[in-house]
């Protein structure tokens, strides 16, 4: 374990210089007075696909850039957003966090890396992509489309859009080579990561190279109470550790003046990452049941090749882009099940579960994009896209029951899924357009087919092969915004978005993962689409951006589980179905503000009502109201920042936890934090930082939303330091 520090602190890597900025498919709009705040960027590409000033768009969209992640040394960007509005989390520990957007997750929000996804059709409908496959300390920025996007970005964006912008060589005129250095340590999991990045230019060729390491164990949640539950004691949280590692590179040539061609590489590599559980007898349940949900291995590589050029002056566009990429997902997944039968058969007498499966997708993909000045004043984007993903995979299962005699073992090698492909292509146009001073109207549409087929696949008969599902959506959206004064903007949007089935919920047929269920493959689900609407105000000043929204997105024909009232062999089953209506409606408002003196504040309030619209039975797992906020301090130049954070969560009452121990409503909590980032002297060519945050402060039990009915609560305090060197 010596040597292993050892190379971490040798072979640590870090965030790249603030001068490093991601290049965006059009020009950086001019700065404005909310250029400076705090902790919001004031610009989008994730809402619009050019750069866009956020004030100047009707889409509800958050956006935080590198600045506020050097400072807050997160796990992950769920870290970053849990403390603002609309906007949760799903999962525990360093790498296994994902993102929800109000109340949606899994496959209904779509993660993407520079505007191309990320999402692949393999994965369980309530567990999207994780965004550890992005390295975070390589991010110029990160983006939150709040809503629906279907229109630009297809399929699974049906609840909102995850975009990581990564950092790109440094632009003409630089030809110095530009690095940095970082050690990170965070107390709850013993966590220690390392992180490289060094980047320059020769002319027209400019590159970037980085590489991580992080290795984080279990972590000790605190004593206390939460709901019906109280823990006399803190309680180990196990299966969240991971030691992962990613590495990436992007080489640039500057074709032109105004053109850029782009290549990048990357690589994600993790080792013990899991579900997470608590002793369930901590929990006070005296069945003995333990299921552990694990993934041993998982490995990600990406190829990714970009061209882009603006200025062009051609009849059909001023500026193009084209980007295509492919890439490889391997990995494992253990389920580990132990049921003992109690007395008064003997302590040994029970049933050990396990299974193991394997996948190997690869996934392809290409989009091309244009944008069209017309007159000055009106803006085309429009384009098309194409992605495959060819999934693989193979199961084994063994199931060892122990009662008086010698155990005995039945084995099964029959896969859960078929070998599938999943391919989809759309073309897509949305404009933009003043139709007077103070009114701009923004309309777009786009037009996607399809298809799912499986594959021969050992083990399975030949009718599992060959099975096909093929659907098209046309989908289209209207907004508008009006400039009541140079300072407000009324906004309200209109649109329709869609979801294709993926595989898992199509042809799965087995045991579910939590080992409670059996799955019935359900070939013939149609699509998710959805009716959004989004109403509400942007303020600026020189001292304050504001915002506020109601939004109501009603998804027709959601996909849910529901059990059928049979079993298949000792297990109850349950079949993916298209329910009517899943509503999703509430109110977010934001506010940041520069007091003086170098302080700013920041607050936000949201509240969240799901519930299935025809039978009544709510249908959500995310909070049913969030207010928070941070007091920050900023010292002359910036040498050091200070920052206060809490967030509330209310009891919501209308959510189905199950047989979770907390009870049937979802308890409120309140947590804080606090961070502090030194700019040290500078010494040589090396200029010092270190970050320290203390999160949980008040040391308190409690575990996120959707995080409650299988109970896996948060760290206890933790302390988080980071020192970064930059060259």
């Amino acid at each position: 374990m010596r040597s292993s520090s050892v190379v971490l602190l040798l072979g640590a890597l870090a965030l790249p210089v603030s001068t490093v900025s991601a290049q965006t498919s059009s020009p950086t709009p001019q700065s404005d007075s909310t250029a400076k705040m705090a902790k919001l960027a004031p610009i989008t590409v994730s809402a619009t696909r050019t750069a866009t000033l956020i004030f100047q768009t009707a889409t509800p969209v958050l956006s935080v850039d590198s600045s506020v992640i050097r400072r807050e040394v997160p796990n992950g960007i769920g870290d970053l957003f849990r403390n603002l509005p609309g906007v949760d989390v799903t999962g525990v520990g360093p790498s296994q966090v994902r993102l929800m957007i109000r109340g949606q997750r899994g496959q209904r929000i779509l993660l993407a890396e520079d505007g191309l996804r990320m999402n692949n059709a393999r994965r369980q409908q309530d567990f999207g992509e994780i965004s550890s496959l992005t390295d975070i300390n390589e991010l110029a920025s990160v983006e939150v489309v709040r809503g629906p996007a279907s229109v630009l970005y297809g399929t699974d964006a049906i609840g909102g859009v995850v975009n990581q912008i990564t950092l790109n060589p440094p632009r003409r005129g630089s030809s110095t080579i530009l690095g940095s250095v970082m050690y990170r340590h965070s107390s709850a999991d013993a966590q220690n990561l390392g992180h490289l990045r060094l980047s320059g230019r020769d002319g027209r060729f400019g590159f970037t190279a980085s590489a991580g390491r992080r290795e984080a164990g279990n972590y000790l949640a605190p004593a206390g109470s939460f709901g019906n539950l109280t823990l006399a004691s803190q309680q180990l949280v196990n299966d969240v550790g991971v030691r992962d590692r990613n590495y990436a590179a992007k080489l640039s040539y500057d074709a032109g003046e105004n053109s850029r061609v782009t290549l990048g590489l990357s690589r994600y590599e993790s080792r013990d990452a899991g579900f997470g559980y608590v002793d369930p007898r901590a929990l006070g349940d005296t069945s003995g049941v333990v299921v552990r949900l694990l993934y041993p291995d998982q490995r990600v590589n990406r190829v990714t090749a970009t061209y882009q050029a603006s200025a062009l002056g051609w009849g059909l566009a001023d500026r193009f882009s084209f980007a295509t990429f492919t890439g490889s997902n391997t990995r494992s997944f253990d389920q580990q099940i132990d049921i003992p039968f109690g007395a008064p058969l003997p302590p040994t007498a029970g049933m050990a579960i396990r299974t193991h499966n394997y996948t190997d997708i690869g996934s392809y993909g290409a989009r091309m994009e244009l944008v069209k000045v017309i007159g000055g004043r009106h803006t085309l984007v429009y384009g098309a896209d194409w992605y495959l993903d060819h999934s693989t995979n193979s199961d084994a299962s063994n199931t060892t029951t122990t009662v008086f005699g010698p155990p005995t073992v039945r084995t099964s090698n029959t896969p859960t899924l078929p070998n599938a492909n999943y391919a989809t292509a759309g073309a897509f146009a949305q404009g933009e357009f003043a139709l007077a001073s103070r009114l701009t109207m923004s309309a777009g549409a786009r037009a996607q087919t399809i298809q799912a087929t499986t594959r021969t696949t050992a083990g399975l008969s030949a009718d599992r092969s060959g099975v096909s599902a093929s659907n098209s959506a046309l989908v289209g959206n209207l907004s508008a915004k009006f400039a009541a004064s140079s300072r407000l903007n009324l906004v309200a949007t209109v649109g329709r978005a869609f979801r294709a089935p993926n595989l898992i919920e199509r042809y799965f047929d087995g045991a579910t993962a939590e080992g409670n269920g059996y799955q019935v493959a359900s070939p013939g689900l149609a699509p998710e689409t959805s009716l959004n609407m989004d109403v509400g105000f942007k303020f600026r000043s020189d001292r304050l951006y504001a915002e506020a929204t109601y939004f109501s997105n009603t998804i027709h024909d959601g996909i849910r589980i529901v059990p059928l009232g049979t079993k298949v062999g000792n297990f109850p089953a349950y079949q993916n179905q298209n329910v009517a209506k899943l509503r999703d409606q509430g109110v977010e408002a934001l506010a940041e503000v520069k007091v003086g003196s170098g302080f700013a504040v920041l607050a936000h309030a949201t509240t969240l009502n799901s519930k299935n619209v025809d039978r009544t039975n709510p249908v959500g797992d995310s909070y049913g109201s969030k207010i928070g906020g941070e007091v920050s301090w900023r010292a002359p130049g910036s040498r050091l920042v200070l920052a206060y954070e809490i967030r509330h969560q209310g009891i919501r009452k209308d959510i189905d936890l199950g047989t979770s121990p907390v009870g049937a409503e979802l308890p409120a909590f309140t947590v804080h934090a606090v961070r502090a980032s030194f700019r040290l002297p500078q010494f040589g060519l090396m200029r010092p930082e270190l970050d320290v945050a203390v999160n949980n402060l008040t040391n308190v039990l409690y575990a996120e939303a959707s995080n409650t009915s299988f109970f896996r609560p948060e760290p206890r305090r933790s302390l988080t330091t980071a020192l970064r060197l930059d060259f």
